[in-house]
């Protein structure tokens, strides 16, 4: 096994010594393993982890790290890694890259959360090179330089050539590079053929003792009717740039002309013949020089384009490959990994020839298949014409909630609340008659007593519980609470005093209960009803001592439980005040900027959460066990959710509402079945 460890931290003087640990940690958990290769790399990598926080704990420091374990069999390279790492592998496949840094949400060796291990694998083969390099690595990689460097299968020429690629970096590199050879006895040659392998291969293990990790080629083994293979590994760490040579006056100067006496010629006793004229023989030299030229140059020339026609047509073989093994397998996360190589070695094939019709044909296959595994599901109606449009600089719109043929828009950057009527034949653009919308509350409205301030939030209170009245709840920055009344406009609504509420974040409701988020104490306080007012003492939802991050929560759905939702589209749920085991399957590509959620009030399996992705253009539907349903997808406008603010969604007509900075838009929600992926 060949190990990697990178270790970053602003106090370097433990960094050795945690180096040395991690080292030695990992393989003494691999080789202590008793289960698979791939079991027994990711025990090793997670107790790393645990490594790195124990340290950050008993030191009080803020170390970083990631690892790359390469693990090798008699069939295959398995590579395991975590954290900030790169790994390059040149083999008949090409040239392909294996790193969690293609993951924006990647998670490093002793963060607060548990990295992920990702698994590759590569058959085993001679030729083959494997570079794992730090994260630094990834500011001075370039694709033809790669492929430059590890066109020659030996790891000192290798390691040279990535010297040469990081002779001018600022920041320390280091890299790893591991080559495979063929070799065989004295005095009798074996060839290297898959024949040579054994028909049944078992389950790879990790070997009962550490090997020495020195290369090895196994030359003490018994290896007749098998291949021999022959590692050789070098760790290089590149040089800053070297003294430059002399200037080129000294050079001048070593090699001036000497300096020849002057002579005098005698004076001829006759005069010379004319020589011939050399015209014609200076233009035939010319010509023959121009001919050289040319042919020089169009060998080069043939030379490149037989270079690149052979690195395009490897890369597409490739993609094609591992387009090949999605299919095959029946592990979504495993087909996933499959298409995201096949999408870097197509990537890289259109560097080449990007017109040539088999990438364009075969992006469009990955496209298509990724949309299967990932079970994406266009949103075609709807997006052409919004329902409304925003077109004031001022705009700001942030909530939105329809009742019926009502929709209903609060506007902070306007400083109004307003109600849009919907047509009541076909449901799906707006009234024509009749004022529309109608302002119901305002900025500097004066209610009874009251002048309402900067409106902040609203939402939809139902007659339920004790709760006598049905409507909008409206309330501004300085925590005045309004109503509105169909017929007598604006009311003023009493909230009970609470010293305890120090910043409300967010407003919701349930049961005709109303809930504060305050941020700043970490608390949820409910508001219990009495009749359309809130006087009772507001209730702690959280138990004195409950540890729960409210500072980061972007949004709160509530359907009896308490669902938490955080920018990076992790939720948390609580029930009576208690966290629940819960977790959201992972999709691709991962939520990354989560900014709001509406959930149902049914069980499990028709109880849905949506959660909507900004930075993703999408809204993606789980169930309530956190399995991924579908995701919602507007195919024809990629652009259309960019700034994405509040999602609603109206069961009574299958409806879902999406409200950005610029419009609203009113979609179609497909059929989704229990079990089943949804369809339009």
């Amino acid at each position: 096994m060949y190990i990697l460890v990178e270790v970053t931290g602003e106090e370097t003087a433990r960094i050795g010594k945690l180096y040395r640990e991690l080292l030695n940690s990992i393989q003494e958990v691999y080789y202590a393993s008793q289960n698979d290769v791939v079991a027994a790399l990711t025990e090793a990598l997670q107790e790393a982890h645990l490594l790195v926080c124990r340290y950050n704990q008993t030191y009080q420091t803020d170390y970083r790290g990631g690892a790359t374990c390469l693990a090798v069999t008699s069939r295959e390279i398995i590579s395991a890694q975590t954290g900030p790492t790169i790994l390059a592998v040149r083999s008949q496949k090409g040239l392909q890259w294996f790193s969690p840094l293609n993951n924006d949400d990647y998670v490093a060796l002793g963060e607060g959360d548990a990295p992920s291990v990702e698994i590759g694998r590569v058959s085993g083969h001679p030729g083959i090179v494997i570079v794992s390099m730090n994260s630094a690595w990834a500011n001075y990689l370039e694709v033809a330089l790669m492929q430059e460097a590890t066109d020659v299968a030996r790891a000192r020429a290798v390691a040279d050539q990535m010297a040469g690629i990081g002779i001018d970096a600022d920041e320390e590199l280091s890299a790893l590079v591991v080559t495979l050879t063929s070799a065989a006895p004295k005095g009798k040659r074996i060839p290297i053929s898959s024949d040579a392998l054994p028909e049944k291969a078992a389950v790879a293990r990790p070997s009962d003792s550490i090997p020495v990790a020195s290369p090895v080629g196994w030359s003490d083994m018994d290896v007749r009717d098998r291949d021999r293979m022959d590692w050789e590994a070098v760790y290089e760490a590149p040089e800053k740039a070297r003294e430059k040579g002399r200037p080129l006056a000294d050079l001048r100067k070593r090699f001036a002309k000497p300096v020849f006496s002057k002579t005098e010629s005698k004076p001829s006793a006759r005069k010379k013949a004319a020589k011939p004229k050399r015209l014609p023989y200076i233009l035939g030299i010319i010509f023959f020089l121009i001919i050289a030229v040319a042919a020089i140059t169009g060998g080069m020339w043939y030379n490149q384009t037989q270079q690149r026609t052979r690195q395009f047509e490897e890369s597409l073989s490739s993609a094609q490959e591992q387009m090949d093994q999605a299919h095959k397998t029946t592990d979504v996360n495993q087909a996933r990994s499959y298409m995201q190589f096949a999408q870097q070695q197509l990537d890289q094939a259109s560097t080449f020839y990007p017109d040539d019709p088999r990438i364009v044909k075969l992006r469009a296959d990955i496209l298509a298949y990724q949309s299967e595994i990932n079970k994406v599901v266009g949103m075609m109606a709807g997006f052409d014409l919004p329902l409304i449009s925003f077109s004031d600089p001022a705009s700001n719109p942030t909530a939105v909630f329809v009742n019926g043929l009502s929709v209903y828009i609060l506007d902070a950057g306007r400083g109004v609340f307003e109600r849009y009527q919907l047509d009541d034949a076909t449901s799906d653009r707006l009234a024509s008659t009749g004022e529309n919308p109608t302002v119901l509350l305002k900025t500097g409205d004066k209610v009874e007593s009251r002048v309402v301030g900067q409106l902040a939030y609203a939402i939809w209170a139902s007659t339920e519980g004790n709760r006598t009245a049905t409507g909008p709840l409206v309330m501004d920055h300085s925590k005045q609470l309004f109503g509105i009344n169909e017929g007598l406009g604006p009311v003023n609504i009493a909230l009970a005093d609470n010293p305890g509420l120090q910043f409300v974040s967010g407003m919701y409701p349930y049961g005709g209960n109303l809930y504060l988020l305050d941020s700043i104490s970490s608390q949820i306080w409910r508001y219990r009803p009495t009749g359309s007012n809130y006087t009772a003492d507001p209730e702690p939802y959280f138990p004195a001592g409950t540890m729960v991050n409210l500072k980061s929560a972007i949004d709160v759905g509530i359907d009896g439980d308490i669902w938490l939702l955080y920018p990076s589209g992790s939720m948390l749920r609580f029930r009576s005040g208690q966290q629940q085991a819960f977790a959201l399957e992972t999709v691709s590509p991962p939520l990354s900027q989560a900014v709001a959620v509406w959930v149902n009030r049914l069980e499990h399996p028709d109880g849905r959460i949506y959660v909507a992705d900004a930075a993703t253009n999408r809204v993606v539907i789980f169930d309530k066990s956190g399995k991924m349903l579908v995701q919602l997808v507007p195919v024809e406008h990629p652009g259309a959710l960019k700034e994405l603010r509040d999602i609603f969604v109206d069961e009574m007509t299958n409806t879902l509402y999406l409200l950005t900075k610029t419009a609203l838009y009113q979609a179609p929600l497909p059929t989704i079945k229990p079990g089943e992926t949804a369809s339009q």
